[in-house]
């Protein structure tokens, strides 16, 4: 039995994928049987090869190269498959006239359930799931929603149908306005964009600060009021939580040599912390590493030397080797504490700042505004989420 080798399948191959016209046979003076049966004999051939090529391409191959026509343009059709000229690349013809080049972008299948179509271009965020598709939502980059959320893109105008359609994640998106008109801006070629937190769905090329989320979606390479490119590529900074509380009245520790936890009363500035119940407790939302610095304003009544304390709780346990001790000896003077901690922290968890004197003589001292300077809190506390 005769073993065919790779030489000679190769060859076979080739002949399947591409069945050479037959070479036909002159017409004779006179016509004969001979020259019927040549005749029949090299149709015959060809129609084999041609049945051969038919069963292969039905069968899906083994091919071992498909070429494309790639110096001219092809009328685009959903299902197609064809070599884009201007990208140098294959396109794939989708729903809703989405060409999709093949290498150089990427879409996540979504659906739209919020009643009304997202038009191209909207910038969207996940908004839930089913079976065989993600929820999309325009977004708003507020930080009313966290920043893990953003998804891409939309290439297309997506009804609230039940369809499915493409959310772009990589890649251009055509057909825009890329002036900064809409946003009340002035945009320009190379322009990065970012998630709006003050238009939902769409974009500002104003660098976004806290509390809003910071996550720039795309750029600008072409201008354009209703032919305009971006590229998308969102890029997220991770959204940390923070805090700074404070207490704006004095506080005095009753019993000498006794713990006492300090209660809050302000909260200027926070995002995922908070000031719980009691007041002395300030609550995470999120698990991470949290940096914890505290300033302790201490005044006495009087000049002797007396030795006041400064710590850290979590969970109502003491966090080892947070004491700070400092021997005030002044009378009406002002002596601060800073204590500065790395910890961390599960969700729920609550720290609290604790004081203790060995004497009853001292307190938390908080001075009102001046006419040069403004308000001095008796306990100041800053919170930062470090690491998630």
């Amino acid at each position: 039995m005769h073993v065919q080798t790779d030489e000679e399948a190769k060859m076979a191959q080739q002949k399947i994928l591409a069945p050479a016209a037959p070479n036909l046979p002159l017409a004779p003076s006179v016509y004969g049987q001979q020259h019927f049966d040549i005749l029949n004999n090299v149709h015959r051939l060809y129609f084999n090869q041609l049945d051969r090529f038919s069963s292969a391409v039905i069968n899906g191959g083994p091919f071992e190269h498909i070429d494309f026509i790639t110096d001219a343009p092809i009328e685009h059709k959903t299902g197609r498959l064809n070599w884009n000229l201007a990208d140098a690349t294959l396109d794939i013809d989708m729903d809703y006239g989405v060409i999709q080049q093949i290498g150089q972008e990427q879409y996540a299948r979504v659906r739209n359930t919020t009643g009304v179509t997202i038009p191209n271009g909207t910038v969207v965020g996940f908004a839930g799931a089913d079976e065989d598709a993600l929820a999309v939502a325009p977004y708003l980059a507020n930080g009313s929603t966290p920043s893990l959320y953003i998804l891409g893109v939309m290439t297309h105008d997506l009804p609230d149908s039940g369809q499915k359609g493409y959310c772009t994640t990589f890649g251009f998106v055509r057909g825009l306005d890329t002036t900064g008109v809409p946003a009340g801006e002035t945009w320009s070629l190379g322009d990065v964009l970012y998630a709006s937190p003050t238009v939902v769905g769409w974009y500002t090329n104003v660098k976004p600060t806290v509390p809003n989320n910071l996550i720039a979606v795309a750029a600008v390479v072409k201008v354009g009021v209703t032919d305009g490119v971006i590229f998308v590529r969102p890029t997220i900074a991770m959204q940390l939580n923070y805090g700074t509380f404070s207490r704006t009245t004095d506080y005095a520790p009753a019993v000498a040599n006794t713990a006492y936890a300090v209660e809050f009363t302000n909260s200027r500035i926070a995002n995922g912390i908070s000031i719980g119940t009691p007041t002395s407790r300030i609550v995470v939302d999120e698990s991470g590493l949290y940096d914890v610095s505290i300033t302790l304003q201490w005044s006495s009544t009087n000049a002797s030397a007396k030795d006041v304390y400064g710590w850290i709780r979590i969970n109502g346990t003491d966090v080892e080797r947070s004491s700070r001790i400092v021997t005030i000896t002044g009378n009406g003077t002002y002596t601060p504490i800073l204590i500065s901690e790395a910890v961390s922290l599960d969700v729920g968890d609550y720290i609290e700042i604790m004081v203790a004197a060995s004497e009853a003589t001292v307190y938390l001292h908080a001075v009102p505004v001046t006419a040069f300077s403004p308000t001095a809190p008796a306990a100041n506390l800053v919170i930062l989420q470090v690491q998630l």
